[in-house]
């Protein structure tokens, strides 16, 4: 027996048959590559956004909408991919990604 946490669904610790848990450790295979590209893109981002904030070219408000349009992308990839809001119905994804565009407005229109 193995147990699935929250995989793939909406149900949490139900038991799979040992017969099935080969497509579990496949699929898991997959998401972890996955996981694993999000989490070193979310790492390059985060560096090379604080490069360019702590350097001397980022003052104004162009270098800040391109800070926080880094910041915005980096938000709807964790959203995407570690919250699992591609799954989600089309209003969830449609209202999150209209707050990403109203928060980075509202920073963008305040600097």
């Amino acid at each position: 027996m193995c147990v699935v946490l929250a995989y793939g669904g909406c149900v949490v610790d139900r038991f799979v048959s040992a017969s099935l848990s080969h497509l579990i450790s496949g699929a898991r295979s997959v998401w972890a590559g996955r996981v694993v590209c999000v989490f070193a893109g979310l790492l390059l981002l985060t560096g090379g956004s604080s490069w360019f904030a702590e350097s001397d070219a980022s003052r104004g408000v162009a270098p800040t909408a391109f800070i926080m349009t880094i910041a915005a992308l980096k938000i709807r990839l964790v959203g995407m991919h570690f919250m699992e809001l591609r799954h989600a119905p089309l209003a969830l994804r449609i209202a999150f990604h209209g707050w990403i565009v109203a928060v980075w407005a509202l920073v963008v229109g305040l600097s």
